[in-house]
């Protein structure tokens, strides 16, 4: 198996690739700094000249803006001596933000999604206010619906739904929601609402899916057990 730069690719200091950098929280264009290129025949018997060949080529580069780093993939379809189509390319590092809400309440999601849309976009505020709206979800479909927001959290704690420190994490969600809200004096950085997400994510993934995955766990440990 032969590697070499592919031909129809331009010199690396004149080359960028479009990414989203999470750091600036824009779609950017990252200098391409190095490259690697790997050519896989399709037929490794025939002759190397008369076989197609799939040609993958993995650059790092460095945001423009920040110089974070990417690595990026690019798949090419080569013919010797012919044509090489392009078949795509994908961001391998850093992985995007991918948070699965299959399972959870319909409001659940939504508000989560709405959320996380928001800090795509750069919208701060509408991000941390979607996510306290997450925790006002999840309390109504714990079964929480009685009282103040921080009084149904307390509830979810008491019943085991949510640990203390989750409990923790969850007010002060509360908070920051109310002061995106309603306090007009309050700036809410990047970092803020990229936290706040992560904090949610990890309440929702303790109260839906962690729990469920436990009770399967200990179903199957009762039936081995049998």
């Amino acid at each position: 198996m032969s590697r070499k730069r592919n031909p129809a690719s331009p010199k690396n200091e004149e080359r960028t690739v479009d990414v989203f950098c999470e750091h600036c929280n824009v779609q950017a264009a990252a200098h391409v700094v190095a490259t690697y290129v790997k050519r896989t025949p399709e037929n490794p018997l025939a002759d190397p000249d008369d076989t197609p060949y799939r040609v993958f080529e993995y650059a790092t580069a460095a945001c423009g803006r920040c110089e974070s780093v990417f690595l990026v993939e690019r798949e090419h379809y080569e013919v010797p001596g012919e044509f090489s189509a392009p078949q795509g390319e994908r961001v391998l590092y850093p992985t995007a933000r991918q948070f699965l809400t299959e399972g959870m309440p319909t409001s659940v999601a939504r508000s989560y999604s709405a959320a996380a849309d928001s800090l795509t976009r750069g919208l701060y505020e509408p991000c941390v206010i979607m996510c306290r709206k997450c925790l006002e979800a999840l309390c109504r479909e714990q079964g929480a619906t009685k009282g103040s927001l921080k009084e149904r959290l307390v509830q979810l704690g008491e019943a085991g739904q949510i640990d203390q420190k989750l409990l923790v994490w969850a007010d002060e969600l509360r908070l920051i929601g109310n002061d995106a809200a309603h306090d007009l004096d309050v700036v809410i950085e990047q970092v803020d609402a990229r936290d706040a997400l992560d904090f949610v994510e990890a309440i929702l993934m303790y109260a839906f899916s962690l729990n469920r995955k436990f009770e399967e766990f200990q179903k199957r440990r009762r039936a081995a057990r049998r």
